[in-house]
């Protein structure tokens, strides 16, 4: 008894950190959503006046790329927190084609943008089964996926492998994505699936500290969890745990 008890408490404070946290995200969502349509106004009505010279100019394109930082950043923590509390579909679906389709979308992004191809191999099993299928949204686990493959090519340098492995492990569905970039320092990889988490080595690189993040909550919002081992100088792993859904 004492031990179901000391469980229901445990249950119920850690809901309450779940609330109190949403409440954080939609309040700072709230505080900053404003100010930045402001922001982006004011930059935008500077027009052909920013333009006279080349200083002018230069603070112009800098102040309307930091606005465009952060009203995505915004963008971002809205739909963080509002994945935490909406219902998400529960449909059938099929984790192999939903990496394929995140791999042919990073590496047609990557050919768009005049990069070069990343050297991106995939390995999924098909004997003496495929992989299971889950319950869950789509377009939720396309996200989870394509987030963990956008940070794996984004932090691999150019022409190293970079690995999306899927398998069935006693009724958990598996995708894991390897990469060869400069792995997590150990005192940091208990932090990289918080929000605006962003590593030393992250310094200096696109992005907002909100993409792992988002894989953690999908997970957790599919009965699932993420997680993530790492070695410096080597690379990471990063997994993507889901129930399997059985017939």
């Amino acid at each position: 008894m004492r031990a179901a008890t000391v469980a229901d408490a445990e249950a119920a404070a850690r809901a309450d950190e779940r609330a109190r946290h949403r409440r954080f995200l939609q309040r700072l969502d709230h505080e900053l959503k404003n100010p930045v349509t402001a922001i982006r106004a004011a930059v935008a009505g500077l027009g052909p006046a920013a333009a006279s010279d080349d200083g002018a100019a230069r603070a112009h394109a800098t102040l309307d790329a930091q606005a465009g930082r952060l009203a995505h950043l915004v963008a971002d923590l809205r739909k963080l927190a509002e994945l935490e509390t909406q219902p998400i579909e529960q449909e059938d679906v099929d984790v192999a084609q939903v990496v394929r389709d995140a791999v042919d979308d990073v590496l047609a992004q990557a050919q768009a943008a005049g990069r070069p191809r990343p050297a991106v191999t995939v390995s999924l099993p098909t004997v003496p089964w495929p992989l299971p299928h889950v319950r869950g949204d789509v377009d939720l686990l396309y996200l989870a996926v394509y987030n963990l493959l956008g940070n794996a090519v984004k932090f691999s340098p150019p022409g190293t492998p970079v690995e999306v492995r899927g398998s069935d492990e006693g009724g958990t569905v598996v995708v894991e994505v390897a990469d060869s970039g400069p792995g997590v320092p150990d005192d940091e990889v208990g932090v990289v699936f918080d929000e605006l988490a962003r590593g030393r080595d992250a310094r200096g690189t696109p992005g907002s500290g909100l993409g792992l993040a988002l894989v953690r909550v999908i997970a957790e919002r599919h009965g699932g969890r993420a997680t993530l081992r790492s070695r410096v100088g080597h690379g990471t792993v990063v997994r993507l745990h889901l129930p399997a859904d059985r017939p």
